[in-house]
């Protein structure tokens, strides 16, 4: 059957099921068979009008609507792209850092260095690692991306006078906490945590992809030692749209 007549057979424009519904079961089933797959970047709306014969009104209140069911999205500039699942941050679970979740859900990351180098505590920072002013300390960013998609930008504040040698690290390939337990020589023991709802800003919009004034998910977290040191100061900008916090609650009795 050749690709024309398989389309006009999905296409009925004699059906009473209106034109645009029947768009909406095409793009579904190409998503769903795996012609179309996650991350992926659908056919445009003139690609597509031109492949179902139907007007651009269908197409576009097509897209729409699967864009409302959360199974495409439209990038400004880009076109529309099959959705990826959301990535699952348990909470219930302890600490752990980010390449655990992402490696127990066996999705596959990069991570890009965009700068490393020791700096000299300001105030603030001085305040978070619980150290002087003026002392030395590790500053670290980095990009992580799924599928090339950037879903993180990661910036490490690290005291590295309890860590000799951190700088040298190798934070593309390791786990950021396996490297702090083996230049401080100390486990990893708890933090201090929370989530903001922020608005993205130039820098990390540029990085991240996204519009400036964008929702972002922030994450602000304190890493003490098992003999209660601090060793880290982070900041984690989250794409808000791939990001899911979830925990369980116990009722109180």
């Amino acid at each position: 059957m050749s690709v024309k007549n398989k389309v006009d057979s999905i296409i009925q424009k004699d059906c009473p099921k209106p034109i645009y519904s029947q768009v909406i079961d095409y793009l579904k089933d190409s998503i769903n068979s795996g012609l179309w797959k996650e991350s992926e970047r659908i056919p445009s709306e003139i690609e597509l009008t031109e492949t179902l014969q139907v007007s651009r009104g269908s197409i576009k209140k097509a897209i729409s609507y699967l864009v409302k069911e959360g199974l495409l999205e439209q990038i400004q500039g880009k076109g529309t792209y099959v959705k990826a699942h959301d990535i699952s941050f348990p909470l219930t679970e302890g600490l752990i850092s980010f390449s655990e979740t992402l490696k127990e859900q066996h999705i596959e990351f990069t991570t890009e260095i965009v700068s490393a180098e020791q700096l000299v505590a300001n105030e603030s920072i001085a305040k978070h690692l619980n150290i002087d002013s003026n002392d030395p300390y590790f500053r670290l960013e980095r990009v992580r991306k799924v599928k090339g998609e950037p879903i993180m930008y990661i910036e490490n504040n690290i005291n590295c006078a309890i860590a000799p040698g951190i700088a040298d690290a190798d934070y593309v390939n390791e786990s950021f906490f396996s490297i702090i337990k083996k230049y401080s020589g100390h486990e990893v023991k708890y933090s201090n945590t929370s989530f903001l709802a922020k608005s993205m800003d130039q820098h990390h919009a540029r990085y991240l992809e996204m519009e400036t004034g964008s929702p972002v998910l922030q994450q602000v977290q304190t890493v003490f030692l098992d003999n209660d040191t601090i060793i880290e100061y982070a900041r984690v900008w989250l794409r808000s749209n791939r990001f899911t916090l979830g925990t369980v609650f116990q009722r109180r009795h």
